[in-house]
């Protein structure tokens, strides 16, 4: 049974940058584009099969949405229904909605807010039509930022069947509920890194109604730090705050702070400059300003922070920098700081 959440929606995002510089993906998204429906299905009596959790229905054909934009070739489909005739290693008797696919990108934080937890849309849809509330099946170990993350969307520790290592025939399921990431685009004309505006809207309405999500009393202007991180550091970071600081702008780490904090931190900001990185997935909870996202030469442009800004709201500018370190971080040209100052206070 298919149930859809949210029909067709058309996105044209426009981009007002001060510099001469490559479009990289963004380019893909300087026209309308046309995402499909949102929706899910219930495949009664299914299987999830492998240790990448690949769902075959009980008619024995291979369910899209747990791929997530992963081709598999006949033969590997083949081996998958195959092993779905084998007795079932644990039998689960009820509604079950899992948040690891065969990409197996859930450790990522980007990942895990931006293609896993909006699966949990799906679930509690499930939940308020039938009463039927939903499993869900998560990483065998729950970085802390993971779990507070499902504690604050009301998902409590006994709902959680923790991945393991899976033989045979696999999870025999009674009800599967299938989604696909909504930034996985097979029909229509959206590139396949499309994000569903509606979806990010739900997850960060849901968010930012948690109780536990602080009021805002942090500084409004924000720059990203990757101090704490191995690659892209900025290496003249004391320039970049000489030029910043005066402005009212404060140096933070994200992944140093709780999920809650990190949440209002971003709702309240009204002016972010960062590298690219993970940290800028906060731009989920941000509601106004503006963004100057910074790229690594030759590290590519990216669309994923630009369409999170734009959906959001936020103007959105970027900037491409010089790589530095034998090419593992990147050196900000001040003059590029001041002309995004000039431009946007």
């Amino acid at each position: 049974m298919q149930i859809e959440l949210h029909g067709r929606q058309r996105c044209h995002y426009q981009l007002a940058n001060p510099w001469s510089q490559p479009l990289g993906r963004i380019a893909d998204y300087l026209r309308p584009i046309l995402l499909d429906p949102q929706s899910y299905v219930v495949h009664e009596n299914a299987r999830l099969v492998t240790d990448r959790l690949v769902g075959v229905s009980r008619r024995r054909r291979i369910v899209e949405e747990t791929l997530h934009l992963q081709e598999m070739g006949p033969r590997q489909r083949q081996s998958i229904r195959l092993r779905s005739l084998l007795p079932a290693q644990e039998r689960i008797p009820g509604a079950v909605c899992s948040l690891v696919d065969a990409r197996q990108w859930s450790d990522s934080y980007f990942h895990w807010f931006i293609d896993c937890l909006p699966r949990l849309i799906a679930a509690a849809d499930h939940a308020r039509s039938t009463g039927e509330i939903p499993l869900v099946i998560v990483p065998a170990r729950l970085r802390p930022w993971q779990a507070e993350s499902l504690g604050l969307l009301g998902i409590h520790t006994q709902r959680l069947i923790h991945h393991r290592s899976v033989r045979n025939g696999g999870l025999a399921v009674r009800r599967m509920i299938a989604t696909v990431s909504h930034r996985w685009q097979r029909l229509g004309d959206a590139p396949f890194d499309a994000l569903s505006p509606w979806a990010i809207g739900k997850l960060r309405d849901l968010f930012s109604a948690a109780p536990g999500v602080p009021a805002g009393s942090g500084p409004r202007r924000l720059y990203l730090s990757r101090r704490g991180v191995p690659n892209r550091q900025v290496t003249n970071e004391e320039d970049v705050m000489a030029v910043l600081s005066p402005h009212g702008f404060v140096a933070v780490q994200p992944e140093t702070l709780a999920v809650a904090a990190q949440i209002a931190l971003f709702r309240d900001a009204t002016h972010i400059v960062a590298p690219h990185g993970a940290s800028l997935t906060n731009l989920l909870h941000a509601r106004q300003g503006s963004l100057l996202e910074l790229f690594q030469e030759h590290h590519g442009v990216r669309p994923e922070f630009f369409q999170l800004a734009k959906i959001n709201g936020l103007d959105y500018l970027h900037a491409l920098c010089p790589s530095a370190g034998c090419g593992q971080h990147i050196h900000i040209d001040p003059k590029v700081l001041d002309d995004y100052l000039e431009t946007t206070l």
